[in-house]
């Protein structure tokens, strides 16, 4: 086949179709996922400051101490779920769904200037494929899942837009060019306000600078290069004035957890779920090999078809660049103490997930990296779905039934809690067992063992439940 010919094929335009199709129905079931962890406790605390007349602006300078700053993408956020949302989870779920496909959108449209900048042919097809590639990862299993992880389509699509603005201006003229360097800080503030991992992104400005040529940055680029770590420096500033102390897992050490995390992210670039590598090291070990192998081949093997297929599309800069990128943008979680999401990998994939796109943008073989990566996401998005505890998703909707049960029956206060799993109980805590009962959470009280009188919820580790009210009795469930 000669080049024009191969150059005219369909059949990339189609691979992008059948993946973006093949990524909607894989996520649309998410929009039936209850509320569950962390969610209760952000609507419980917007639901209060709504209740309150706080100001708006009260967000971004908090009288007391959260444990994160994101006062974008997560208490004003849970203000607005809860005032224009009315604390639904539907709802919430459909805004997930919609920021996820707008941080898509965005890393098409980086893709797209990428290409226009590297002056690589059929940008169009590229930006495509490399929507349709993102959109579809595993990575995002949680943040559509999870109405707290929102946060995280935020930052990409802040992110990628301020990338695309930064590769933009590079060609741009006159006031044209002025805009998109003036609206590459105030991205990033957008970003920051958003998730802290945005702090790296002068960074990651500079690794994108030398994808596309390689030669310093002229006086406007570096002035607005200048702005961006101002505004980073100020945002530090800021975030140790307003956070209180985090919690240990997310304490950054350097020890055998670094070799853990840098395991972690290479399972994230296969599509492997977490729920995958936890079954494999601390539960069934050979069903969790087995679903690490389903997820994790057909991956390398869409990454491998299309890297030695494009091998000598992008230049040996090009290439060490994309590895610059991914583990500059993953730089922080590699410290962390314990928790390890597939979602921290969401911006440290973008540049990869392009030049994929680039490399098979023209070649025969697209639909096939296309049938691999669905199959590979399919597996691993729907087995997560359908594993019970110690699954994310199953405790979500193991809390919700519970919490279904418990709401149809009256619950005395002050109401005691022993609990076996703490893990499971997670997906339910305090704030959620107080929003569903309607009654403060300070009527809620944690206990090792149960008082010889009171109301007291038991939660078995099986997940099984029994109330004792007060006037005693046990009814079991």
């Amino acid at each position: 086949m000669s080049l024009p010919a191969r150059n005219a094929s369909p059949l990339p335009w189609i691979a992008a179709a059948l993946l973006a199709a093949s990524a909607l129905l894989m996520w649309l079931p998410a929009l039936q996922t209850p509320f569950w962890g962390d969610d209760y406790a952000f609507l419980h605390a917007a639901h209060a400051t709504n209740a309150s007349g706080a100001p708006w602006w009260s967000d971004f300078w908090p009288a007391s101490p959260p444990r994160f700053w994101r006062p974008l993408s997560q208490e004003g956020y849970w203000r607005w779920v809860d005032a224009a949302l009315g604390g639904s989870a539907h709802a919430a779920h459909v805004v997930s769904l919609v920021l996820h496909l707008l941080a898509t959108l965005g890393v098409a449209l980086l893709g797209f200037r990428l290409a226009r900048a590297c002056q690589w042919p059929h940008a169009g097809r590229i930006a495509a494929l490399a929507g349709a590639v993102y959109g579809a990862l595993t990575l995002h299993t949680l943040p559509v899942h999870w109405a707290a992880a929102a946060n995280n389509a935020m930052l990409t699509l802040f992110t990628t837009l301020l990338l695309a603005a930064w590769v933009s201006a590079r060609d741009a003229k006159h006031a044209t060019r002025s805009v998109l360097l003036a609206s590459v800080p105030l991205l990033l503030a957008l970003a920051l306000l958003s998730k802290e991992s945005a702090a790296l992104t002068p960074a990651l400005m500079l690794i994108v600078s030398g994808f596309v040529a390689a030669r310093r940055l002229d006086r406007g680029e570096l002035v607005a290069w200048l702005a961006c770590v101002a505004v980073v420096a100020a945002w530090l500033v800021l975030r140790a004035r307003f956070t209180a102390n985090t919690d240990a897992s997310y304490a950054m050490t350097l020890g055998g957890n670094v070799v853990r995390n840098a395991a972690s992210f290479v399972a994230w670039l296969l599509n492997v779920p977490r729920e995958a590598m936890r079954m494999a090291v601390a539960g069934e070990r050979m069903q969790g090999l087995a679903w690490i192998a389903a997820t994790a081949l057909p991956m390398l093997a869409a990454w491998g078809i299309a890297g030695w297929r494009g091998r000598r599309l992008l230049a040996t800069r090009q290439w060490l660049c994309i590895a610059a990128f991914a583990v500059f943008a993953y730089a922080p979680y590699f410290l962390f103490a314990w928790n390890s999401y597939e979602y921290y990998a969401a911006i440290a994939v973008v540049l990869p997930v392009i030049a994929l796109a680039r490399c098979i943008a023209t070649d025969r073989l697209a639909p096939v990296v296309a049938v691999l990566i669905a199959v590979s996401s399919w597996i691993a998005v729907e087995g997560t779905r359908r594993l019970d505890h110690p699954g994310l998703i199953g405790r979500a909707r193991w809390a919700e039934t519970t919490l279904q049960a418990l709401a149809r029956q009256p619950v005395a206060t002050p109401l005691h809690v022993q609990v076996a799993d703490e893990q499971r109980f997670y997906a339910i805590g305090q704030m959620g067992l107080a929003w569903r009962l309607g009654v403060a959470p300070d009527t809620i009280h944690r206990v090792r063992e149960c008082p010889p009188s009171g109301a007291c919820l038991v939660i078995d580790t099986d997940g099984r439940w029994r109330l004792r009210p007060v006037a005693g009795g046990v009814q079991p469930r």
